[in-house]
């Protein structure tokens, strides 16, 4: 699909007729589109773990961000480029704030305002609730120019402030040092396994596997040692061996510290918990 461009109401009516920016779970459609916007790092569409859809990300740190919370069990719907329209009550807060609503490019039409990510996740007593995510890069904020930054500042005050409106209170700002690189790097190649082949999808192949790596398991053996024993035991290909390695720790049946231990096949075994399986129903969905 082409490009979409907004120079007058009837544009942003269109979209919405269209559903741009509307819906739940697998059938809501981002505001923002990849081929709508210039790239701000890699921009990517990415297939969905836990939401069935095709994800537009914009930045390598929305993306990390996007693995992070697919990776959440707590975590039940992630909305991208949620949209923030400019209504009456919209206007009347930034003319309180004190601060101009922004307006597309050379135009006079009001922009259409989105926070990067709505999450809908389980409290701790399992009840939905939402929270808006916006994400910048800590140099965009460290070294902007005075003007700038008091801008984008403007910009997130209002961005808050509708949100609040609209009775979602918990917002925040991510920022690569939130994430860290050592946890993003890892939810990455683990992700990679999230999806695996149905063939080793039976509670039994994943047990005896995971049994196999917890035998074999010690810490001055390397990571891919341990993966080749398993799969050799399992008569399994290295290769798939590594996809379920990944996929156990996607599903929460191999714990460890993935905040501050790098996972490579090349290095010693990191600090491994052997958590065990939860039922076949569960691991099928988070395939």
């Amino acid at each position: 699909m082409r490009a979409r461009r907004f120079k007058t109401q009837a544009d942003i009516e269109r979209s919405i007729s269209q559903g741009f920016g509307q819906g739940e779970g697998a059938a809501y459609q981002p505001w923002w589109r990849v081929q709508d916007l210039p790239s701000r790092g890699r921009s990517r569409k990415v297939q969905g773990v836990k939401i069935d859809r095709i994800h537009h990300v914009l930045s390598d740190l929305e993306y990390q961000y996007l693995i992070l919370l697919e990776f959440s069990e707590r975590v039940i719907d992630i909305r991208e480029q949620y949209p923030l329209f400019p209504t009456e009550q919209a206007q009347r807060i930034a003319v309180e704030l004190g601060i101009y609503y922004p307006r597309f490019h050379s135009t006079s039409l009001l922009y259409v305002m989105t926070t990067d990510f709505l999450v809908t996740y389980l409290d701790e007593s399992g009840q939905p609730k939402f929270a808006a995510r916006t994400l910048k890069y800590d140099a965009e904020l460290a070294d902007a120019e005075p003007a700038k930054l008091k801008r984008t500042l403007e910009k997130f005050e209002l961005e808050k402030a509708i949100l609040a409106a609209q009775g979602i209170t918990d917002w925040g700002i991510v920022t690569p040092s939130v994430i860290g690189d050592t946890l993003a790097r890892n939810l990455q190649w683990v992700r990679s396994g999230a999806k695996l082949d149905r063939q080793f999808l039976r509670t039994d192949t994943l047990a005896r596997f995971l049994d196999c790596l917890e035998l074999s398991f010690h810490h001055e053996r390397v990571l891919s040692s341990l993966i080749r024993a398993a799969a050799s035991n399992m008569h399994v290909a290295y290769a798939d061996g590594v996809n379920i390695f990944k996929y156990l720790i996607w599903c929460k049946a191999i714990q460890l510290d993935l905040a501050t231990t790098e996972l490579q096949l090349s290095k010693p075994c990191p600090s491994l918990r052997f958590a065990g399986l939860r039922d076949n129903t569960a691991l099928l969905k988070a395939a």
